[in-house]
Formats: C-alpha cells, sequence, structure tokens
C-alpha cells in the first residue's frame, strides 16, 4: 500500500512540475511576444506603410494568434484609460489596427483619442478610412469633403481631394457599366447637394434618373446645366428619341419570346416555381437564383470569404433593399464570374448575409449579368435556357 501512494504522489509532483514549466514557458512567450510587436509599432510614425508592411512580413502562424491577442489587449486598454498610453504609441496602434483592417476594433479607441487630440489631421485621414469601411459610400464621400473644410496641409488637402476624386469616379463609372441606376441616384444624390455645379454628378444623376424612366427629375438635376449643354443635349435626345430597346440597351427579351440563335447556351435549373443557374467564381461553386427585379447581383458571406483577396475589389457600403428590408452591404468588384462556359469579367456583387437566402441557393443573378443572356422558355418542358448575347 505505501508503494501505491508513493507511486501517486511521485506521478502528482511530476505533472505539477510539467505544468508550471509550460505555463512558465508560454509566458515567456507572450512576452517576447509582446516585446517584439511593442517593438514593431515603435517604428517611424511617418512611414506607416513601410514600418507595417514589416510587421506582417514578419510574422508567422506559430506568433500571429499571440500578436493578435496582444493587440486586442492593447485595444481594450486604449479606450479604457486612453490618457495612460503616450500619444505617438497611441496613434500607431490606431494605424496598427488601419492596417489590419479591424475596423470594429478601431472604432473605439480612435474616438477616445479624437477627444484627446481633435486637432490630429492624421487621426481625420484614420477616421475617415474607417467611415469608408463601415458606413454608406455617400456618408464616407461627404465626411472627405468636410476635410476639405478644415487646416490641412497642401499636400493632405491635395490627398483628400485625390481620394473624392477616384473613388467618386469609379463608382459612377461601375454603377453605369452595371446599369444599377438605383444604386447610383442614390448615392449621387447626396453629394449633389454639397457639390451641386459638379459636372459629373449632375450628368450621372440625370442619366439614372433618365434610365429609370424618371424624367422629371432628369430635368430638374440637369437644370444646373446650360440648356444647349452638349452633353445634356445627348441625354435627352436618347431618353426621348430612342425606343424602349435601345434606350435600354442590357434588356432580356421576355421568358416567353425565342431568342436569336446563340453561341453558347447555359442550363438553368428549376424548381417549378423559382430558377436557378450553377456559377463559378473563383475556386467557388454557388448556385445563384435568378431575379430579373435585381438590378445587382448578390452573394452569400459565406461565398465571399472563400474568395482570393486578389480576386475582389472593394467599391463601398450602399443601402440596398432586401426580402427583410433595406439593410446597409458593401459592394464589391469580382475579377469573373462564369456561368456554364461563359465567363464574364468585372461583376459587381453585394455581400448579404448568410440568412438572407433561404434553401438551397446562395446568392442572386442580378441584370448586370443577364443582360448578357436571351432566354429562351419551352412551354411543353416547362424549361428555360440562357443564350449568350
Amino acid at each position: 500500500m505505501q508503494k501505491v501512494f508513493a507511486l501517486i504522489l511521485l506521478i502528482s509532483l511530476s505533472l505539477n512540475t510539467y505544468f508550471l514549466l509550460k505555463l512558465k514557458a508560454e509566458k515567456t512567450m507572450l512576452s517576447d511576444t509582446r516585446m517584439r510587436f511593442d517593438e514593431r509599432i515603435s517604428a517611424d510614425v511617418d512611414k506607416p506603410d513601410t514600418y507595417l508592411k514589416v510587421i506582417d512580413e514578419q510574422r508567422d502562424e506559430a506568433t500571429s494568434s499571440a500578436e493578435d491577442d496582444v493587440l486586442q489587449q492593447q485595444t481594450v486598454n486604449a479606450y479604457q484609460d486612453p490618457r495612460a498610453l503616450p500619444a505617438n504609441e497611441f496613434f500607431r496602434l490606431l494605424q496598427t489596427l488601419q492596417y489590419r483592417k479591424k475596423y470594429a476594433d478601431l472604432k473605439l479607441p480612435l474616438r477616445e483619442y479624437l477627444k484627446l487630440y481633435p486637432n490630429d489631421y492624421k487621426a481625420w485621414l484614420i477616421e475617415a478610412d474607417l467611415i469608408l469601411h463601415t458606413e454608406p459610400l455617400s456618408a464616407a464621400i461627404l465626411f472627405y469633403y468636410s476635410l476639405l473644410e478644415k487646416s490641412l496641409p497642401e499636400e493632405e488637402y491635395k490627398k483628400v481631394n485625390h481620394i473624392i476624386q477616384v473613388n467618386t469616379s469609379k463608382v459612377i463609372q461601375q454603377l453605369t457599366s452595371d446599369t444599377a441606376w438605383d444604386l447610383l441616384a442614390t448615392f449621387i444624390e447626396p453629394l449633389l447637394q454639397i457639390d451641386p455645379l459638379n459636372h459629373q454628378y449632375i450628368m450621372g444623376l440625370a442619366n439614372a434618373y433618365g434610365k429609370q424612366g424618371q424624367v422629371i427629375l432628369m430635368e430638374n438635376a440637369l437644370a444646373a446645366l446650360p440648356y444647349d449643354n452638349p452633353k445634356a443635349q445627348q441625354l435627352r435626345k436618347l431618353i426621348y428619341v430612342s425606343t424602349p430597346t435601345e434606350l435600354n440597351d442590357d434588356s432580356i427579351n421576355d421568358a416567353t419570346q425565342t431568342a436569336r440563335i446563340p453561341k453558347r447556351s447555359v442550363p438553368v435549373i428549376s424548381n417549378g416555381q423559382q430558377f436557378f443557374v450553377s456559377t463559378k467564381i473563383n475556386q467557388s461553386s454557388p448556385l445563384l437564383l435568378l431575379d430579373t427585379g435585381a438590378s445587382t447581383t448578390a452573394i452569400s458571406r459565406r461565398v465571399f470569404i472563400k474568395l482570393a483577396e486578389s480576386d475582389k475589389e472593394f467599391v463601398g457600403r450602399f443601402t440596398v433593399q432586401t426580402a427583410g428590408g433595406k439593410i446597409e452591404a458593401p459592394l464589391y468588384k469580382l475579377t469573373a464570374i462564369t456561368i456554364g462556359s461563359i465567363t464574364i469579367n468585372d461583376v459587381s456583387v453585394i455581400v448579404l448575409p448568410n440568412d438572407s437566402f433561404r434553401g438551397h441557393f446562395q446568392g442572386l443573378l442580378g441584370m448586370n449579368v443577364l443582360r448578357n443572356f436571351d432566354f429562351r422558355f419551352d412551354q411543353e418542358k416547362q424549361k428555360m435556357t440562357l443564350f449568350e448575347r
């Protein structure tokens, strides 16, 4: 019996020694990680892209999780006791969160930082980037406009102006290409109020109204330009003189009409009430519901997170109408979507919550893609086929 107790005691002592050594090793590793992380974010604040790139290059899988834990703890400390951090360390923390795209974590410490240092224009720019990724795009552009009224260094003033021009031009061009007239009008309306003589806004909004058949609103927008303005007259001619098919050259034939002889076709799956097509986006193969009432294609977040970063470009957040009501959702431009053997490049998609789609499909195929096809519906077989235009 004594031998048994002695054996149990020996095992107990061995286990205690093992766990104590393991705990000490973990503490040492976390301490070392914290030191390395603190050293990295103490780099030159005037070269954020350089030092943050170095951080990512030096990160490996073994330390990534530990560093994220350290960053999370520093973030909590920053907004709970903001005065305890020196200004330069506080700002570097904000830069790191911005660079890592941890916008949910960035919001609270940024708010506290701006309370302490309300005139730090570099923090204003971080706030603008936060709004760009978390609020409707028009709200972000309006915030950038507000920065132009503040005391910015000349170089930063030019940078903000450039951001406004690049983002608005890119979005207007993309939404026009997608024929997403509803989103385009929603985007431009508030911008025109703050920049009422901007010709790009005027023509973009008038075009969006005209293509939706809202000619009175179109004329109200064009009233800011001379009546004989060439672009305004060209738009009027297009809207008033063109036939409905010419007006909306991306319209599809009615499902009961016969499509012209195509080169390639895509079979459509039906459950008796709805129609679906199998698609390929990067390495994913989501089943999408055909929705001729949707101007823009939509996919679930489940599909989106599987896509490579190189295959998607963030455009902005928009307020969109879903079956459950209006929500804010991000719009991305994808490199391509393949339907059957047909590949369509530079396609805009709205990313919606997973619970937006019920059933076995993972998104909606909208008119920005469907305009590339004609429909043929066989009434006898109750079968639909898409034909390439």
